[in-house]
């Protein structure tokens, strides 16, 4: 009889812990790159690292995509990522990205233009703070934030 009542016990507690499995699955996020770009894949990489699930799609159509996204041409980056319906260009760290999916502005993209040294996926030191812009929906653009 105690030994039924243990066994029950065990299963009642077991079913009040909460399972890793039942959590949250992670952020999709699909990654568009040049075909032989390498630091587009250590992007990836980062933010699998970071719990997002990355599927990395090469593409030779970059600048096009960038532009039917809405990015201008200044504010272009080295790959494309789309993330929970806002395009993500460049970069960009996830402390920008975890911003934009927990606040979910009204802006079209984030985007960290160019390729700068030290900033993830990148190679070399980081030599200033990294900005972040903004792509709102008319295309205008603003500093997003500073990391």
């Amino acid at each position: 009889m105690t030994t039924s009542l243990s066994r029950r016990a065990t299963l009642l507690a077991a079913l009040c812990i909460p399972l890793p499995a039942l959590a949250a699955a992670p952020t999709q996020v699909t990654l568009h790159k040049s075909p032989q770009c390498s630091c587009c894949e250590d992007y990836a990489a980062y933010l699998r690292r970071n719990g997002f699930a990355v599927e990395v799609q090469p593409t030779h159509d970059l600048a096009t995509m960038s532009r039917e996204a809405g990015v201008p041409e200044e504010m272009d980056g080295c790959h494309l990522a789309m993330i929970d319906g806002y395009v993500v260009e460049g970069h960009v760290p996830v402390e920008a990205i975890r911003r934009l999916l927990a606040e979910r502005p009204p802006l079209r993209a984030i985007t960290l233009p160019g390729m700068p040294p030290g900033s993830p996926g990148m190679a070399g030191r980081k030599r200033e703070p990294f900005t972040v812009h903004a792509v709102a929906r008319d295309g205008g653009t603003s500093v997003y934030m500073t990391i």
